[in-house]
Formats: structure tokens, C-alpha cells, sequence
């Protein structure tokens, strides 16, 4: 009786091919999805980046535009509350970090040359919104408080608006340097470039 090597029998050697094809599927699959999932990843990266960019460039060109000058404004402000010790200006509240706060929990999508500049501008923004509400407090507007200490904290309101413009540069510098290095074959560098 000859004996046959289990290595011979045809079916062992079908299931090894079929367990080799089962592996490398799955080893294509979990690539596959990986390279979806930056791909997806860098998507988001960049249209997050864009709508930043825009938010962040609203504020700047508001705060830049030359028919309101920040340092203007402060001298006349200080003229009047110079000139009569009761005037109180009237501050408006402002919102300008809608997108940010909405992407807060994702930031780590940006990359990583952006997260600091961006943050620091949003940091200079929240600043200013807190600054906001002290102006507008009942503290500041009672008849206790003397027009020198309010002098001071509106031109405290306006160094911060000054240093948030030239953050808000800043930011959008590197926004639009990340968004113009994006590679050519990313979905919409076409679109950017025309």
C-alpha cells in the first residue's frame, strides 16, 4: 500500500489558494478604506480650512477696511469721553468665530502648521467678545465708575481689535498657503486654480 503525502492532496492545496485570496482581499479592502478614509479626511481638512479662511478674512476686512480706521475711531471715542465725563459709548456685541466654535471638537482635522495661528487669532477673538461684555456691563456704566477707568478699558477694547486684525492676517496667510499646496489631484484643485 503506497502511502500519499498530505501536501499532495489536490483539496489542500485548493483551500490554501482559497485562504491566500481570502487574506489578500482582505488586506486590499483594509487599504482601500484607509486611503478612503484620508482621502475623506483631507476633504474635510480643506474645506474646513476654506470656510475658516473666509470667516477669519470677513473680520479681518471689516477691522482693515480703510473708510474705518481703528485708531481714528479711538481718538474720537477718547474725545468724547474726554469731553463729558457721564458719556458712556455703546459697544456692539459681536460673533465672529461661528465656524470655529462649530469645528472646536475637530481641530485636529487642520494641519498641523494652521491649528496655531488659527487658534491664536480665535483666542484674540474670544478675548475681544469678553472684553465685549465688560463695556456693555452695569459695572461699566454706573455713575461710580470713573471715566478714566473706562477710558482705559475701551482703549484696552481697541489694542485688541488692532491685534486680532494682524492675527487675522496672520491666520489667513497660512490658510491660504495650506489651501494652495493641496495636491493637484485633490477634488477641487482645479477649481481653486481658475
Amino acid at each position: 500500500m503506497e502511502t500519499t503525502s498530505p501536501l499532495a492532496d489536490p483539496r489542500l492545496g485548493a483551500a490554501l489558494v482559497g485562504a491566500l485570496v481570502v487574506a489578500l482581499g482582505w488586506f486590499v479592502s483594509g487599504y482601500r478604506e484607509r486611503r478612503r478614509d484620508r482621502r475623506r479626511r483631507a476633504e474635510r481638512s480643506i474645506d474646513v480650512q476654506t470656510a475658516l479662511a473666509a470667516e477669519i478674512q470677513h473680520y479681518v476686512d471689516i477691522l482693515g477696511n480703510p473708510a474705518f480706521d481703528l485708531d481714528e475711531a479711538w481718538r474720537d471715542m477718547v474725545a468724547q469721553m474726554d469731553a463729558d465725563d457721564s458719556y458712556v459709548p455703546l459697544i456692539p456685541s459681536e460673533r465672529n468665530d461661528t465656524m470655529f466654535q462649530s469645528i472646536l471638537p475637530d481641530v485636529q482635522i487642520l494641519p498641523e502648521p494652521v491649528i496655531r495661528p488659527v487658534v491664536r487669532y480665535y483666542n484674540q477673538v474670544f478675548a475681544i467678545e469678553a472684553m465685549i461684555e465688560d463695556l456693555r456691563s452695569e459695572h461699566f456704566r454706573a455713575e461710580a465708575t470713573p471715566q478714566l477707568q473706562r477710558i482705559r478699558m475701551y482703549t484696552d477694547y481697541i489694542s485688541m481689535k488692532k491685534e486680532a486684525l494682524e492675527l487675522g492676517r496672520q491666520a489667513c496667510a497660512v490658510l491660504d498657503d495650506s489651501l494652495n499646496r493641496r495636491p493637484i489631484n485633490s477634488p477641487g484643485a482645479a477649481r481653486s486654480d481658475q
